[in-house]
């Protein structure tokens, strides 16, 4: 059988390309390696308890309409996905202090002046910069973005309202939080607690974070839009495949791609470890760059300067994730997230986090 797309990796990226393009009437197939799907977003279960590995807090995730882009991929795949919202999110513990994580930011913010009143007065004004790029990008959904030349002709006869209002932030839409963060907070503990937010939301501190991801959080969660599903990320991704398989896209597990297939400098299939031959006319990759450029493509199959330019991309030291299950008994009320800040390092209940 001939596909349009073959997919390599379900992740939540793969995922959502493989059941956007069956959704558009593409015979696709997503091929992945392990016995489950979601790549690094996924659930297991030991000894009764059930693990999110990956991602474990959202924004966004229910209601509509959404400017969470995977809510705006469900939408358009007719799926949905129960979640519970918390209020407080969770915890930091600071040496200086303790702080409840608030959905609603002027609380939030009135627990931070508890600990400086000029820091909590610095965060309003750093918030109220990215709230207002936030204001400007919620008219244009990011479902309706992309990388070519019809992106600005199709912004400006559908979206020409909403540019408008975006063009104050123009200037922050390419930019760090840090930069934000620069202009507005001096305080060292809030820049401290700053660099902390950001690094539990991309896993760089302000000045590696880039200013619209922080502007999506900050106003997922004012709106009240902090939650999780009860599935956690399993779920997340178990939605995004029946998504797919709703279009006739298909999902094979122990599928592991060992070459992307290319002739004249395009690829024309994927050979599994298995040794089977599986034709296309596109392959999308969602394993990591390295493997990509690295492992599944031919050294001849791009330009050399474009792979070595890709491998030449630095890695970031990976994280150790020590799981613990504990009894729930006694600790209803218990919030979700406990953020342990030390003088070099945070422990969350899923990462250890350089702060």
């Amino acid at each position: 059988m001939m596909w349009d797309v073959i997919v390599i990796g379900s992740g939540i990226g793969g995922l959502t390309a493989g059941a956007l393009l069956a959704r558009d009437g593409r015979r696709v197939l997503v091929c992945e390696s392990h016995g489950f799907p979601g790549g690094a977003a996924h659930a297991f279960s030991r000894r009764g308890f059930c693990f999110d590995s990956g991602p474990s807090f959202y924004c966004g995730l229910s209601g509509s309409p959404s400017l969470n882009p995977l809510k705006q991929v469900l939408d358009l795949l007719g799926e949905s996905l129960a979640t519970i919202p918390y209020d407080p999110l969770g915890h930091y513990h600071f040496p200086e202090a303790t702080l409840p994580i608030y959905s609603n930011l002027e609380r939030y913010r009135q627990t931070i002046a508890q600990v400086s009143p000029q820091g909590a007065q610095e965060l309003a004004a750093f918030h109220q910069k990215l709230l207002g790029l936030y204001g400007g990008l919620q008219g244009i959904p990011a479902i309706a973005l992309s990388s070519d030349w019809r992106l600005l002709p199709k912004l400006l006869v559908n979206y020409g309202p909403a540019l408008l209002k975006l063009l104050p932030y123009l200037g922050l839409v390419n930019g760090s939080a840090g930069r934000i963060m620069d202009g507005t907070v001096a305080d060292p503990w809030v820049r401290r607690l700053i660099d902390l937010e950001c690094f539990l939301l991309s896993g760089l501190k302000a000045h590696g974070t880039i200013a619209p991801e922080v502007a999506f959080m900050l106003g997922g969660t004012g709106q009240g839009g902090g939650g999780i599903s009860p599935g956690g990320s399993g779920a997340i991704a178990q939605t995004l495949v029946r998504g797919l398989e709703r279009w006739g896209g298909q999902l094979r597990t122990q599928a592991h791609v060992e070459e992307i297939l290319v002739r004249d400098r395009r690829a024309v299939g994927v050979r599994l470890t298995s040794g089977e031959v599986l034709q296309s006319q596109i392959v999308i990759s969602n394993a990591s760059i390295w493997d990509t450029y690295g492992q599944l493509l031919p050294p001849d199959a791009l330009p050399p300067a474009q792979r070595e330019q890709a491998l030449a991309t630095p890695a970031i030291a990976s994280f150790m994730h020590l799981h613990l299950g504990i009894r729930a008994e006694g600790l209803e009320g218990l919030t979700g997230h406990h953020v342990v800040v030390h003088h070099a390092i945070a422990i969350s209940p899923n990462r250890a986090i350089l702060a």
